[in-house]
């Protein structure tokens, strides 16, 4: 993280050449404005491979990495941004002065320490005689030695100052300390007191190493169960997966992460060899997690508490890996049982075949579930369970998948596989409106890559400012599919200056975020697409006229359930209300 202002970045990119740092790792050949090579970061044998001097910017369409020069030697390296930035401003001949820390980035810094530690006072305080209740307790739940060292477990004293002694003790001021959580006010005698006491310590990674906060476990039956550091400058809960730190190298390898709810489920797997899993800090998975976790891997097997909740979660969690582009499978375990007490009943190796031959496609975990929830299987039910999986089963792109599902439903739903088809042909339609032959945005004019229609739209606004003003009015800026997408317009939106100083801005904040490469990706398509007017006020009519077809598009669905049913009591009803709907839109120039 870096704790320089942007003016630094700036200039060292200003005087430094992209093309002399990365053509010192890759073999460059000039191809129109753009270099290529190929990737450093995997391995091919044609060219994916690009950078743009223009915008001091790299991509790889192969791989996805990109960024810019401090990106780049980041990844090459395997530096932190600090690192980077000091490496490549000593080649730039600039010297860093401690003037260019921002207040915020200097509590980051000093939080990250006092975090550093209150974690070593925690583990130290687990291997002293005050913590051998909780290491007793760590050595019943079958965690070794090894393990502790590794997550650098600890034990909160029951002592009412005894961490914030220890702290300013070793130099950190009050501020600080109060900075990071871990103690609070009280307000009756004017004095702060610890947060966590008496409480067996999981400090909280970030990836690259640094300790965020920590989560606090009693070790008897005293409600709360588990508390954690509060949402601080440093530290946000839906912004970090347990144990990521730990399995990072793993998830890569195996190029799957299995996802669990809590920590002592994470410590307990990763010591039984399932060295790719992580933990969600709770069952609440966030769509931020979700897109951490793509810098990893592209698949992603949930292992949710077998209970009603944990249920209930996993298919909150589908929805949002799915949306994050990500392949999901799930394991189901027998009612009651989280993962750590399958392991301990059950044993490894039983665990393990288990996991091995109860994987389910997150499809069939949703229509299996659907179905436990609908007490009858009559029209409303198999409509219900039919919208819930049709867009799952759209997204595949192998016709085998497709039919493969359609199939499992239809014989669930005691349905015909032909009105299935049909149904989720129309939604289809309903998800990509936009004729491809017809809507200059949407073509693909790109010689390398294969961008999604959001991305396209997201280029066109962000090169042509008429576009964007266009857009924004009639639709929004929420109307895209990827959440990174949304935040790219809306951050975009609110910044100042000519549209070459707002893209230069978002790029900065953008790298600051982590998300470089998805910049950087959209700033190749922005050099390619070509914005047309006509086309944008085409894009803006069709998306318009779908939100009107919505409705009848739905009673047209029921019609079809009606039909297959025998159901002609409600059929006239349902006609004669599609009849009024066509009649107004026609009126209204929509059809």
């Amino acid at each position: 993280m870096t704790v320089y202002d942007n003016r630094v970045t700036r200039e060292i990119s200003e005087r430094l050449d992209i093309i002399d740092i990365i053509g010192e790792t890759v073999k460059l050949s000039r191809k129109g404005n753009r270099y290529w090579g190929l990737c450093p970061f995997h391995a091919e044998k044609t060219p994916s491979f690009s950078v743009t001097p223009e915008r001091n910017m790299f991509y790889c369409f192969g791989c996805h990495a990109g960024g810019d020069i401090f990106s780049f030697v980041m990844k090459r390296d395997g530096l932190d941004f600090k690192e980077a930035l000091e490496m490549l401003a000593a080649r730039a001949g600039i010297k860093l002065a401690s003037t260019s820390v921002s207040r915020d980035q200097e509590h980051r810094k000093r939080v990250i320490e006092v975090n550093r530690a209150a974690a070593e006072f925690y583990h130290q305080m687990l291997l002293s005689h005050q913590g051998s209740a909780a290491l007793d307790y760590l050595k019943r739940r079958g965690i070794k030695t090894e393990t502790i060292l590794t997550y650098k477990l600890g034990y909160a004293p029951e002592q009412w100052n005894a961490l914030e002694e220890y702290l300013l003790k070793k130099g950190f001021s009050q501020e600080y300390v109060k900075l990071s959580g871990l103690i609070k006010r009280n307000e009756n005698r004017n004095s702060y007191y610890d947060l966590f006491r008496k409480r067996l310590m999981f400090p909280i990674f970030q990836y690259n190493g640094d300790i965020l906060g920590f989560g606090g476990r009693v070790l008897d039956d005293t409600l709360p169960k588990y508390i954690n550091t509060p949402e601080t400058e440093l530290y946000s809960k839906r912004k970090v997966l347990y144990g990521l730190y730990q399995a990072r190298k793993a998830i890569r390898s195996t190029n799957e992460a299995v996802l669990l709810e809590g920590y002592m489920d994470c410590i307990k797997l990763q010591q039984a060899g399932v060295d790719n899993c992580i933990a969600s800090l709770g069952t609440a998975l966030t769509q931020e997690q979700a897109n951490l976790l793509c810098r990893y891997t592209e698949n992603v097997l949930i292992l949710y508490d077998g209970d009603e909740a944990g249920q209930r979660e996993t298919l909150r969690a589908i929805d949002i890996f799915v949306e994050e582009a990500l392949s999901v499978q799930v394991v189901t375990l027998p009612l009651g049982q989280d993962p750590d007490d399958f392991l301990e009943i059950n044993g490894k190796e039983e665990f393990l075949q288990y996991i091995q031959n109860n994987k389910l496609s997150h499809i069939e975990f949703k229509i299996n579930r659907y179905l436990k929830q609908e007490k009858t299987l009559n029209l409303e039910a198999k409509i219900s369970i039919v919208n819930a999986v049709k867009n799952d089963i759209n997204r595949l792109k192998s016709p085998i998948e497709k039919d493969y599902y359609i199939k499992i439903l239809a014989q669930k739903l005691l349905m015909e596989p032909n009105l299935i088809y049909r149904e989720l042909k129309v939604a289809n339609k309903r998800q990509n409106p936009i004729n491809r032959n017809k809507t200059q945005i949407y073509r693909d004019n790109i010689q390398y890559g294969n961008y999604s229609k959001d991305e396209k739209i997201l280029a066109t606004m962000l090169k042509d400012e008429k576009s964007f003003s266009m857009i924004k009015d009639s639709l929004g800026l929420n109307f895209l599919v990827r959440s990174e997408y949304k935040d790219m317009m809306n951050i975009y939106d609110q910044l100042e200056g000519s549209q070459e100083e707002r893209l230069a801005k978002l790029g900065e904040i953008m790298q600051q975020e982590g998300m470089a490469a998805t910049y950087a990706r959209i700033v190749f398509l922005i050099e390619e697409i070509n914005v047309e007017e006509a086309d944008v006020k085409e894009f803006i009519r069709r998306v318009q006229a779908l939100k009107s077809k919505a409705r009848w598009q739905k009673i047209y669905q029921q019609i079809d359930f009606l039909k297959a049913e025998g159901n002609f009591e409600h059929l006239l009803k349902f006609v004669l209300n599609l009849d009024s709907f066509l009649n107004e839109t026609r009126e209204g120039g929509i059809l």
